[in-house]
């Protein structure tokens, strides 16, 4: 059995609730992503995830679907 990892990213351009709510369901929407929470004063998304399933740069590919950067 893999062990979930945590990884904390620090997402460039959220300037409201909405955003950092569209950067959550865009991580959300990852197979293998278990739990995902966006600190919109911290600018940082802290994610729980399968490595079996989804990878770190599935991580940032998202964020950056959904309009921002990863820093």
């Amino acid at each position: 059995m893999v062990e979930n990892k945590k990884a904390e990213l620090f997402v460039v351009g959220m300037a409201c609730a909405g955003c950092s709510g569209a950067v959550k369901d865009a991580l959300l929407k990852l197979e293998g992503v278990h739990e995902a929470r966006v600190d919109l004063a911290e600018k940082k998304a802290y994610v729980e995830y399968d490595p079996g399933k989804v990878t770190l740069q599935d991580l940032r590919k998202a964020v950056e679907g959904a309009g921002y950067k990863v820093a």
